[in-house]
């Protein structure tokens, strides 16, 4: 049993490992840089702690006023892109993600005309209070005159936040180690609301973006598995058919 875990875990690192992660050093191992203090006047750089949600390291806040940070990537015009997220934060109000498209002149540009409807502002939305790590993944097409992506966050006045393992990458990467033959089929529906209907008797693990197997089970053809519990995003169903490792991606709505 051990042994098919560790080929299982190898294989979901294998599928994860198939993003181009568009940020560098999202995991803060290697210190701040290039992170850097904005996107507004006066923001500070985040510390960094030694609390983190992998690795050793995170980015921190014991904010006094409003700040934040940010790293800017090229992006693709036309093209989908994602960013996943852990975070933790005190109280209500105390953080947000505050990313932007960009055009070429590096003015904020929106797929609507109405700002707070983008996700990447989080619909203008402040995190929920997180005592432990949790994680956030969304998504937006980025219009067709963006030439780069403000990967940012802001935090708030009286309030303490962590951020850690931060992607951003384009929606197409994560399609490199999706199977949609019928033979490899291991689930039925890969849009999920509460459950998740399978096509074949199997093994399975549902593994997130981040690499970490969220659930287990043993489950049979023609039945469904309750995953309610996960936050919306997009995760992998990994198992074996006909002798085959199999992986399918699915969204979590």
């Amino acid at each position: 049993m051990k042994k098919i875990f560790t080929i299982l875990g190898a294989m979901a690192a294998m599928i994860v490992s198939a993003q181009t992660n568009l940020v560098t050093n999202g995991g803060f191992e290697n210190g701040l840089a290039p992170w850097a203090a904005g996107t507004g006047s006066g923001y500070t750089a985040p510390d960094i702690s030694s609390d983190a949600h992998s690795g050793s390291s995170s980015a921190s806040y014991v904010a006094t006023a409003t700040t934040g940070f940010y790293q800017n990537v090229p992006v693709t015009g036309g093209k989908t892109y994602v960013i996943s997220f852990w975070y933790k934060v005190s109280a209500a109000s105390g953080a947000r993600i505050w990313s932007v498209y960009k055009n070429a002149g590096g003015t904020a540009v929106y797929t609507t005309a109405d700002a707070s409807t983008d996700l990447f502002r989080n619909l203008n939305k402040y995190l929920d209070p997180a005592a432990v790590w949790t994680q956030v993944t969304v998504e937006m097409p980025a219009p067709a005159d963006a030439t780069t992506l403000d990967v940012a966050f802001r935090a708030y006045g009286g309030k303490t936040s962590f951020f850690d393992d931060i992607k951003a990458y384009d929606k197409n990467d994560m399609a490199v180690a999706d199977f949609s033959k019928d033979k490899y089929s291991l689930v039925k529906n890969t849009v999920v609301k509460e459950t998740i209907s399978f096509a074949k008797d199997a093994n399975i693990q549902i593994v997130n973006i981040a690499g970490q197997v969220v659930k287990t089970a043993n489950v049979a053809a023609g039945s469904a598995l309750n995953v309610s519990s996960l936050a919306k995003g997009v995760y992998f169903v990994t198992g074996s058919v006909n002798g085959e490792k199999v992986s399918q991606k699915i969204i979590k709505e």
